[in-house]
């Protein structure tokens, strides 16, 4: 039987390229990485290239508007911040209460986001482990509306990679998913239900997955493992929207996993 793993827990680690070897911390990338972003966005990643401190970071990051104003409480500032375990990498939520129509904050002060509107997200001086600052930086976010479509299988499309080669595996999406989503929910095993070793690059603004096996692909039978919990930026998964109505998941549990079969000839 495969082993399904790091389906459940949402902060995990990832090798990102680019990370800087000098002294001065800073900020390598952030996802979402497109600049255009839907209303109702609920999850965002910096990427640090030291690791930084895990406390005291989420007061000096700022969500302003096209004047310059904070747009005050826009990020929710968790008792504890949501640092992966090398603390490279800081999750950045959009108050959810907010996000999610029907409640008592969206009700009184609607989505941070709005459509139409351009904001920035400003880190400050943020400081690694060793007391070392960030130079400030920057994001600019051009919004759209909601995004109220939510995964589906079957609109991807593949792309087989060739009998011998180490080409990868493709998958292309409609829209853009959650990155760290993508790389912890989408598992490739064989014929015989053992997982395949490789490595997973997310490019195109988060609308491909490669998955590069760390041998060569062999003729047979193949088997993609897609978990439920596979998200987009606004939370929407397989399951079902994140701002739902009542009876409209897909099941009552979460945690289901798709299977998708493939089979890979000469």
């Amino acid at each position: 039987m495969l082993i399904l793993f790091g389906f459940i827990n949402p902060i995990f680690s990832q090798n990102l390229e680019g990370i800087n070897s000098g002294l001065k911390p800073q900020v390598v990338a952030i996802f979402p990485s497109s600049d255009t972003l839907p209303e109702n966005l609920l999850r965002m990643y910096i990427h640090f290239s030291k690791p930084m401190k895990p406390v005291g970071n989420l007061e000096k990051i700022q969500l302003k508007d096209e004047n310059g104003h904070e747009v005050v409480g826009a990020i929710f500032n968790n008792v504890y911040e949501l640092w992966n375990h090398e603390q490279t990498q800081l999750t950045l939520l959009l108050d959810p209460s907010r996000v999610k129509t029907g409640l008592k904050s969206h009700k009184e002060r609607g989505r941070a986001l709005l459509n139409g509107k351009r904001y920035q997200l400003v880190i400050g001086e943020l400081q690694d482990v060793d007391g070392r600052a960030t130079t400030p930086f920057t994001k600019s976010i051009t919004v759209v509306e909601e995004d109220m479509t939510a995964p589906n299988t079957d609109s991807w499309v593949f792309k087989m990679p060739k009998i011998g080669s180490r080409n990868p595996l493709i998958i292309k999406f409609p829209e853009m998913l959650d990155k760290l989503s993508m790389i912890q929910r989408l598992k490739v095993a064989d014929g015989k239900n053992q997982a395949v070793a490789g490595k997973v690059e997310i490019i195109s603004k988060e609308t491909e997955w490669h998955f590069f096996p760390d041998k060569s692909w062999v003729a047979g039978n193949y088997i993609l493992y897609v978990h439920s919990r596979l998200e987009d930026p606004s939370g929407n998964n397989l399951n079902g929207l994140f701002d739902h109505k009542p009876e409209t998941l897909k099941n009552d549990h979460e945690g289901n996993i798709e299977t998708i079969t493939f089979k890979l000839t000469k």
